[in-house]
């Protein structure tokens, strides 16, 4: 129970903190702590990667004791290794497949001045950036 009480306090946090708040704060110790941050201070990018590697284990140690608490608990996983739901279409009309294209015309005399179609695609990022 000892080497729990000092991943938290590496990891400067509350031994009753959430999985939440044991990743918030692994991102944020392992910005200050980062070694990339002390270039052309050797001592200090020494110690960043010492501090680095602590954090790392921190992490993976809470990590696996969360999941694991979780699983006694009879809590279901966060994420599931089941296959994502099938995707919606975007909406009739701002797309067009192959099979709704003019056949073209193979004749190599004919010069072709259509101009390729529009494909407009819809990914869920796209939704919280407006």
């Amino acid at each position: 129970m000892l080497d729990v009480e000092r991943y938290y306090r590496a990891l400067d946090l509350e031994p009753n903190a959430s999985p939440e708040e044991v990743h918030q704060g692994y991102l944020d110790m392992t910005w200050v702590w980062h070694p990339d941050r002390f270039v052309g201070h050797p001592r200090l990018q020494q110690k960043a990667q010492y501090k680095l590697q602590e954090l790392n284990e921190a992490h993976e140690c809470l990590r696996s004791q969360s999941a694991a608490n979780g699983r006694k608990m009879g809590r279901k996983p966060k994420y599931s290794a089941s296959p994502p739901p099938p995707r919606r279409s975007p909406s009739p009309g701002l797309s067009k497949s192959p099979t709704q294209r003019k056949p073209q015309n193979n004749d190599p005399r004919t010069v072709n001045t259509s101009r390729p179609s529009i494909c407009f695609k819809t990914n869920p990022i796209d939704d919280w950036l407006d």
